[in-house]
């Protein structure tokens, strides 16, 4: 071998050295992300992070707009219903009251004919074939004159009774017929309040169904980012975006089960200072003056009236709800395809032979209260923006297991079961009778 040659050999083996070390396979040196390269990736996953984060907080606006238009719809609704109800009553109250006014008018009119005939006699000297001059000039004795006269008074008496009953006839038919015109201003003033409550029930309904379909559409579109920028799919965001709601939901319930219970803490409470003060008071006045005591007699604990046991029928009430569930909420509705609450509630009562206003606040205001510890099924529960106002209640649900009502909830819902325990209970429900 030349020199030139074994330089060449010692050349090629001396370059191969490196490689042979690493077992024979030609590998590059490592490369190593920079620090440049480090924080551009932490940056992307931050801000990956905050839109996650933004997403999630879109959704849930989206859906306490909703939440909000939907109470707002129900508040526009029992407006509605109210001023339907009032309507309806105020409209046999001015039926009644111009039967009554057409009546009064008649008896004054026969009052009057009574009282012109008699006048026309008496003109004439002919009222019954009796007049002063004839009863003196006919008279054949002083007995016949005493009992003609007699007769006479007697016919005059007569006269002075139909003049009196035509002046009260008078009176009345006056009377009634301000009333009946009364009944007629006050039947028109609830007409255009309850035409009024309808405009704003509708554009309310507008409000809310537009929201609903806005709201689809954009839980959508916001679930489908969120699988994309989680890398997942669109049905398992869906999946935690329901689990989500549904810890929302207990969460909420939790509270509210809470706030109901120590309220009625608080009502018993005050109840029991009611019945003690009042206590108080009755023995002192039977201390003060025994002789006035009755004995026996207790005094009233409380101003609210207390429901008795279960009403007969409340099983039948509770299984045409039932049978209710599927159909779809529309506020003003009461079956027999759709129903807003109260509607619910009315036809359920109705099938076991009670009857109620078409009104959640009247259900309310007209029956016997119950307190939510003592609930049975068929007993309503109310809801309100503030559960110490009674005319705040937009929401009914009837009761059909201890903790759970059916209800017609809300636009966009159909007739349903859900937990009693939300936002705004009432704290007590009451029991049809």
């Amino acid at each position: 071998m030349t020199d030139r040659a074994t330089r060449r050999t010692l050349l090629a083996v001396a370059t191969s050295l490196p490689l042979l070390a690493l077992g024979g396979t030609a590998v590059a040196d490592p490369v190593y992300p920079s620090q440049d390269e480090v924080d551009r990736a932490r940056a992307a996953a931050d801000g990956t992070a905050a839109r996650v984060d933004d997403l999630q907080a879109q959704l849930g606006a989206q859906q306490t707009r909703l939440e909000d238009a939907q109470t707002q719809l129900s508040v526009a609704a029992e407006d509605y219903d109210e001023a339907r109800a009032l309507l309806d009553q105020r409209t046999q109250e001015t039926a009644a009251a111009q039967d009554a006014a057409g009546r009064a008018a008649a008896a004054y009119a026969a009052a009057r004919v009574d009282l012109g005939r008699m006048a026309s006699e008496s003109y004439r000297g002919t009222s019954d074939g009796y007049s002063p001059l004839a009863t003196v000039l006919t008279s054949g004795s002083v007995d016949e004159y005493v009992t003609g006269r007699v007769t006479l008074e007697h016919l005059t008496g007569n006269r002075a009774d139909v003049q009196q009953r035509a002046a009260d006839a008078r009176t009345l038919a006056e009377s009634t017929a301000t009333r009946a015109a009364d009944a007629e201003q006050a039947q028109q003033d609830a007409t255009d309040r309850a035409a009024t409550a309808r405009t704003a029930a509708q554009r309310a309904a507008d409000t809310a169904d537009a929201l609903v379909a806005d709201t689809r559409r954009r839980t959508d579109d916001l679930v489908a980012q969120l699988a994309q920028l989680r890398q997942t799919s669109v049905a398992l965001e869906q999946q935690r975006q329901a689990g989500l709601e549904a810890e929302r939901r207990a969460a909420a319930e939790a509270a509210a089960r809470a706030a109901a219970e120590a309220a009625a803490r608080a009502a018993a409470a005050a109840a029991a200072k009611d019945a003690a003060r009042d206590a108080s008071k009755a023995a002192s006045k039977a201390t003060a003056a025994p002789a006035r005591r009755s004995g026996g007699s207790s005094p009233a604990a409380t101003t609210v009236r207390r429901a008795a046991g279960p009403t007969a029928g409340a099983d039948t009430a509770v299984d045409w709800a039932l049978a209710q569930l599927g159909k779809p909420y529309l506020w003003a509705a009461d079956g027999p395809d759709s129903f807003d609450c109260s509607g619910l509630t009315l036809r359920a009562w109705g099938a076991a032979g009670i009857g109620l206003p078409h009104s959640s606040r009247l259900q309310y205001s007209g029956e016997a209260k119950v307190d939510l510890s003592d609930l049975e099924p068929g007993d309503l529960v109310f809801y309100a923006t503030d559960t110490s106002n009674a005319s705040t209640i937009h929401h009914v649900g009837m009761v059909i297991a201890p903790g759970t009502m059916v209800e017609a909830p809300h636009s966009g819902a159909n007739v349903r079961t859900a937990s009693i325990y939300r936002s705004g209970l009432m704290p007590h429900g009451t029991r049809p009778a």
